[in-house]
């Protein structure tokens, strides 16, 4: 009984996801000490299979002064004692190619006697080259095309609402701010292809970072909302 009702809930999992691209679903953050990479929990799509990363995995790195993927590999499935069991390994690599069973979670070039950075400035230091976790590339499972991390676009929603916005952007931030996982693909490219008049329709990760980049430079030479002045209301006295 207790089997059947694991399967199932591992069933639904899967038929949930089915028309949804490979990539992180939720979790799988990365922090870092001085010498080691840190994979937290959380659930990741690939193939039409759910992986559950139920506890922390380390990967130690080292200065190198060149570019550097952090990396997740599918392995082939194996049958155990009357389970079909799926593993995954952690890797880091200086080949910034991915093999047909890899993902790229994120990269970082790393200069001797520094320390790599997992906190940011402002949004456009996300991309810094060196010394900073880079996590644009990763792939994040959306409906039918892989999307940017959510991170990423929250982080752009929260610092261009300081400023002068258009029209076309409200309704994009809402949504932004009110979806649980990653924005559809499809949605932030039309809208910053509307917003850019240009076309997004086959963007890499990269682009959509350099779009949200112009979008906040075009704002930021406007002008920044003012919320430190209370409105009060007005009072008329009429004197008889």
């Amino acid at each position: 009984m207790l089997t059947r009702l694991r399967d199932y809930a591992y069933s639904y999992s899967e038929l949930e996801y089915e028309d949804y691209s490979d990539g992180i679903i939720s979790g799988c953050k990365i922090a870092t000490t001085e010498d080691r990479l840190i994979l937290n929990q959380g659930l990741i799509h690939y193939g039409g299979h759910i992986y559950l990363i139920t506890e922390p995995m380390f990967m130690e790195y080292h200065p190198t002064n060149t570019w550097c993927v952090f990396k997740i590999c599918f392995l082939d499935a194996n049958e155990s004692n009357g389970y079909l069991c799926r593993a995954i390994e952690i890797h880091l690599s200086e080949d910034m190619n991915l093999e047909s069973n890899e993902m790229e979670l994120c990269r970082f070039k790393l200069q001797p006697g520094a320390h790599l950075r997992t906190k940011y400035v402002d949004f456009f230091d996300r991309c810094t080259e060196f010394d900073t976790l880079i996590n644009i590339h990763a792939p994040f499972c959306a409906i039918e095309k892989s999307s940017i991390s959510p991170e990423i676009t929250r982080a752009f929603v929260r610092e261009a609402r300081l400023y002068e916005v258009e029209d076309l952007d409200i309704p994009f931030f809402m949504q932004v701010l009110n979806t649980k996982g990653a924005v559809s693909r499809e949605v932030i490219e039309l809208y910053l292809s509307l917003r850019l008049r240009k076309d997004f329709s086959s963007c890499s990760n990269l682009d959509i970072f350099n779009a949200f980049c112009e979008i906040l430079r075009s704002l930021k030479s406007g002008n920044k909302l003012d919320f430190s002045q209370k409105k009060t209301k007005k009072r008329k006295i009429v004197v008889c």
